[in-house]
Order: structure tokens, then C-alpha cells, then sequence
């Protein structure tokens, strides 16, 4: 079984690495959700100014001193200022790397490889330990795991974070597709040892 798994890891990770490429550069799934922003545009310079280091921003955001504020009219006039500010936009989250990097370095590569071969593993573990006789139930069994990781990873945003739906249909989608596929292909070689 370890070497079906060894397998499955190897056939999972290039498919849906494969899938990726599809997604990124044939289907071009992302041009769908994302709108692009000249990194020369006035806006790019003024977050370069305004934000202190890489990370993740979010706005508006809540006055958390005052939340945690003993005064309960403080508490109040903080929550009801958060509420308003979201209520009128614009809202949302900001991922910013200060320092430029090399898109088509061979590390991003190896990296996106090294995270869907430790996925892949994963995969075919729990396939492996499916019992399941046909190629077709694991595969379907697959895709539900598949349909989870998406819905649980990428739902939230749209609740929590407000972001645009286009952004988390399309981020549901690309893990449910590429899981779909992979899953497809783990399936055919993570047999059970009866089958």
C-alpha cells in the first residue's frame, strides 16, 4: 500500500499542478475575478507609503482598545463607528509584499509543487483507506473531500470579510476543480489491496 500511495502522491501532484496551468493560463479562471492595478497606478504608490510592512490589512477595522474599554458607552460608540464605516465602504482586505519578487522564479514553482505533493499525500492516504472497491466511488468520494476543502477554506471570506463574490466563487471553484481532478487521478492508482 505505501507504494500506491507513494504513487497516488506523484500522479496527484502533477495533475493538479497540470490543472493549475490549465486554470491559470488556458481557461484563464482568475482574469474572471481579478481586475488588474498598475503597479505605476497613484493608489500602488500610496499603499507602498502607507502600509509599515508586508502582511495582510484589513479596513475598516474595529477599534479593539476600545472594545476591550471597561466604559460601556465607549465600547458602544466604538462598535457603532466600525458598523457604520462598513456599512457605507468601501470594506475590504489588503495583501501587501513591499519588497518585489521574481513571479516566474523556480522557487514559486517548487513551492506550489511542494504544497499539492504534501495535498496529494494526503489524498492518498485517505483513499487508501477507503476500502472502497470501484474507481468511480473513490473518485466520488474525492470530490465531496474536494467540495469541503473549498467550501471550508474559501466560503468564509464572503461572510466574515465581505469580499467580492466573484473572488470566492472563483476561489471555490479553482480548489474544488483541482481537487476534482487530482482526485481522479489518485484514485486510479490507490487502490485497495482486494480490488
Amino acid at each position: 500500500m505505501t507504494r500506491r500511495i507513494i504513487l497516488g502522491t506523484i500522479v496527484g501532484t502533477l495533475a493538479a499542478f497540470a490543472w493549475a496551468y490549465v486554470s491559470w493560463s488556458g481557461v484563464r479562471l482568475y482574469d474572471w475575478a481579478v481586475q488588474p492595478l498598475a503597479a505605476d497606478a497613484e493608489l500602488a504608490q500610496r499603499i507602498a507609503r502607507a502600509v509599515p510592512r508586508d502582511g495582510a490589512y484589513a479596513f475598516p477595522w474595529i477599534d479593539v482598545e476600545e472594545v476591550r474599554a471597561a466604559d460601556p458607552a465607549a465600547r458602544k460608540a466604538a462598535v457603532d463607528a466600525w458598523r457604520e464605516q462598513t456599512m457605507q465602504g468601501p470594506v475590504g482586505v489588503l495583501l501587501v509584499r513591499q519588497q518585489g519578487k521574481d513571479p516566474l522564479a523556480p522557487g514559486r514553482y517548487l513551492t506550489g509543487a511542494g504544497y499539492l505533493a504534501f495535498c496529494s499525500f494526503l489524498m492518498s492516504v485517505l483513499m487508501a483507506g477507503m476500502r472502497c472497491p470501484s474507481w468511480v466511488g473513490r473518485w466520488a468520494i474525492g470530490m465531496l473531500i474536494a467540495l469541503f476543502a473549498a467550501m471550508a477554506a474559501d466560503g468564509p471570506d464572503m461572510a466574515w470579510f465581505q469580499l467580492p463574490a466573484r473572488w470566492v466563487y472563483m476561489g471555490i471553484a479553482d480548489t474544488f476543480l483541482t481537487w476534482t481532478v487530482a482526485s481522479a487521478a489518485i484514485a486510479a492508482v490507490v487502490r485497495p489491496k482486494q480490488s
